[in-house]
């Protein structure tokens, strides 16, 4: 018992000996000195110690290191990849005597490391290292038949670090800051965890990455990958599988929602100038395949603001834009909200007794309209509605294919189901001059013209089902602007109808005018220049009284110049002026022609009447009442 007692203590004694002289025994400069020469033999890159070294041999092997760089690649934009304040390392002794390093933490305070992609697109995390001497053929036998060292990271930890990442091909630089992170590896065949926090333009971020086999991805294989980000813009959940490393591609599911589309873009250094409250909550979830600029969402169900979709898309990015094309089937689509406020009407001008009323074009907004959002993206996508909103314009069901490219719009309407009519429409907006163009075509069948007319323009007195052809042009910054400039053409054919508000027979007879005139059809053609749109082949047909006319409509003063001219009899004339604003529009028969029309055969006036007789209306008595 005395000589194992005497043992155990001469072995404790060699353990406190090693533990307080071994460091003393292992110079600095030449500890230094070897793992300058072991990093650079391993990549070609300088490692340079310009602070203290410590060492500690019992019971782990613990170095110190202060002040540590190591090189940048020769093409990089600053001279080190990392700089780091200081390095702490903790090897376990008895794995490494059997060729296994287990690392019981590593701890890297206030790491700075610099990443960069190429415009060749290498990485700056791609080594060149110098090549071996050649050795012995019985050497190298031996050195294949060893087994190569194994690794394990019980616990790393970076300590207020920060994280830039250059690439060069898009010219654009990425900066993490703030980073607390703790990386548990513990080997390549088995799973790698990083948790922690970083700070990313302003915003605090919490981050939590796993990868089932890490030794796959750095062979360039699949592995299994989770990531769960979260900060207040934006929660971010993707599981899948990932190919290679840096990634090659990735597969899997994704759940992304942001309180604020609005927000999020600011947040991402691409904020949205779109006025109005609009493009609040977003969320995707479904399918992702991303490859390099690519990214793919298939079976996702998108959500905007009040807007439900569902579909496929592909955004694609890297390029001065990005471009974002697919498939979307949406409930309700409610435009307005990402339009600019309509102008409230002009306050009416004060009138004296007897004057006619104001003309002014009280109506149109002056507001500039904003159509930078149309320059965010470029786009290549088919939409399905049940309905859309613009305005006070509701088209049903509508099938759309939309093409946007440098801010230029083109969308064609190939089903539409507007107020009951059947047609198709195209839009083309042209945004790559200061004024921006906007050029409108629309066939249209057996729709309700009034409700139509009333949701397009808010004229609301002329009802009937029928055909709608048009195609304008208009230029301009504003709404008032784009109706000032419009020109174009278009065809209007009615059915089973009614003028509101005016019955032409009554104004012939020069009496009150109430109810409206009936009428089994109405055709004409109007051009439309600057503005102002004319029609010359107006034909009413109706059973008692069939009318025709011309005239203008002043579409930027809201105000109306025509000429209706019902027929009695057959041959009876009384042309009815059509005149005013849209909200107090006046008709008055022209008494004067109406006479004309019906001279004598001899070209001689009727009779003048008695003096001191009143003689009323001279059509009164020539017009039958009904």
């Amino acid at each position: 018992m005395k000589k194992l007692l005497i043992g155990l203590a001469s072995i404790l004694a060699l353990i406190l000996l090693a533990i307080l002289v071994g460091p003393l025994l292992v110079p600095t400069d030449s500890l230094r000195a070897r793992l300058t020469t072991t990093v650079h033999d391993a990549t070609g890159r300088d490692l340079k110690i310009a602070g203290a070294i410590r060492f500690r041999l019992l019971p782990s092997i613990n170095i110190t290191a202060e002040g540590v760089t190591f090189a940048n690649a020769p093409w990089g934009s600053v001279p080190e990849m990392a700089k780091i304040k200081s390095i702490e390392i903790d090897l376990r002794l008895l794995p490494l005597l059997g060729g296994r390093f287990e690392v019981a933490h590593l701890i890297l305070t206030e790491p700075e490391i610099d990443l960069e992609l190429g415009k060749d697109g290498r990485g700056n995390w791609a080594f060149d290292p110098p090549p071996k001497p050649t050795i012995a053929t019985t050497t190298a036998s031996a050195e294949t038949r060893r087994p190569a060292p194994t690794i394990a990271l019980d616990d790393v930890r970076l300590e207020t670090g920060r994280l830039a990442f250059r690439d060069h091909r898009a010219n654009s630089v990425q900066t993490l800051d703030h980073i607390v992170v703790r990386l548990v590896f513990p080997g390549l065949d088995q799973p790698f965890s990083a948790t922690g926090a970083v700070n990313w333009n302003g915003e605090a971020v919490s981050l939590a990455f796993a990868v089932t086999n890490p030794g796959a991805l750095l062979a360039g294989r699949d592995s299994a990958i989770d990531l769960k980000l979260s900060a207040a813009p934006l929660t971010l959940a993707v599981a899948g599988t990932m190919l290679g490393l840096p990634p090659k591609r990735t597969i899997g599911t994704i759940d992304l929602a942001t309180p604020s589309l609005r927000r999020l873009a600011a947040w991402t250094g691409a904020p949205i100038a779109l006025p109005g409250d609009a493009l609040g909550p977003l969320s995707i979830k479904g399918h992702i395949t991303a490859a390099g600029p690519e990214m793919a969402f298939s079976d996702a169900t998108i959500t905007l603001d009040a807007i439900h979709a569902t579909g496929d898309l592909k955004l694609t990015t890297g390029g001065p834009r990005p471009i974002l094309a697919g498939r979307l089937n949406v409930g309700a689509l409610d435009l307005n909200p990402y339009l600019p406020e309509p102008a409230p009407p002009a306050p009416a001008a004060k009138t004296t007794a007897g004057a006619a009323p104001p003309t002014a074009s009280e109506g149109w907004s002056d507001a500039p309209i904003n159509l930078a959002a149309l320059k965010a993206l470029d786009a290549n996508l088919t939409l399905a509605a049940e309905h859309i909103a613009y305005r006070k314009l509701r088209i049903d069901k509508p099938r759309l294919a939309l093409q946007l490219q440098a801010g230029n719009l083109h969308a064609d309407l190939q089903e539409i189901t507007l107020y009951r009519g059947q047609g198709k429409s195209t839009l083309a907006v042209d945004t790559s001059t200061a004024i921006p163009n906007i050029a409108l075509s629309l066939a249209l069948a057996g729709a309700d013209i009034n409700s139509l007319l009333n949701a397009a323009i808010g004229m609301d007195r002329l009802a009937g089902t029928g055909s709608l052809d048009l195609a304008i042009t208009a230029s301009g910054a504003s709404q008032r602007a784009l109706v000032a400039s419009l020109n174009g053409k278009g065809a209007l054919n009615l059915a089973d109808g009614q003028i509101k508000g005016v019955n032409l027979l009554d104004l012939a007879r020069n009496t009150a005018s109430g109810g409206g005139t009936n009428f089994g059809s109405l055709t004409g053609t109007f051009q439309i220049a600057a503005g102002i749109l004319r029609n010359d082949d107006l034909v009413l047909k109706s059973g008692l009284i069939p009318t025709t006319g011309a005239g203008t409509v002043n579409l930027p003063a809201r105000n109306i110049d025509y000429r209706a001219v019902p027929q009695l009899a057959g041959a009876l004339k009384i042309p009815i002026n059509i005149t005013g604003p849209w909200s107090r529009i006046t008709y008055r028969p022209d008494g004067a022609e109406a006479l004309r029309g019906i001279m004598q055969p001899s070209g001689k006036p009727p009779e003048p009447p008695k003096p001191g007789t009143n003689p009323g209306n001279p059509l009164r008595g020539l017009i039958p009442r009904p």
